[in-house]
């Protein structure tokens, strides 16, 4: 069970890496604000450090048993999650951001989407390489 969880919490600060380089390449790049999400972070220690504890939290959700024959699917249904969270609880009360984080722009609902479907296909395809159950020979 450990081996599950340690894996679990990998995969979920994995994934919240990809996301956040994601977000600061599409960010600098002027891809989101040009398509309508105003979040262009610098690339710094100071914002990506507090971004990877939560998403390892979050990699607790790839402990639920279903779909890991499809990895993609399970991903951006687990990335769903994820989204749910940033626009009912994160945007609104964290980021101060409103409800869907609509103050950011009318692009921050799909784009967040990506993003934390970039967060939930990293995860899985780490798990899928890197297996929760191991045999007895330590495959």
């Amino acid at each position: 069970m450990i081996r599950k969880i340690s894996l679990a919490l990998m995969a979920g600060a994995l994934g919240g890496l990809t996301n956040s380089l994601a977000v600061w390449l599409c960010g600098s790049s002027g891809l989101t604000p040009a398509w309508g999400f105003d979040m262009t972070p610098a690339l710094t220690l100071s914002w990506l450090l507090p971004r990877i504890p939560p998403s390892a939290v979050w990699g607790l959700v790839f402990l639920i048993p279903f779909w890991k024959e499809r990895p993609f699917a399970r991903g951006t249904a687990l990335g769903g999650l994820l989204w749910l969270s940033m626009m009912f609880l994160v945007f609104p009360f964290k980021m101060n951001a409103g409800w869907f984080g609509l103050e950011l722009g009318i692009g921050a609902p799909p784009w967040v989407f990506v993003f934390t479907t970039i967060w939930g296909v990293t995860g899985t395809m780490f798990l899928r390489f890197v297996p929760l159950n191991a045999d007895k020979e330590g495959k």
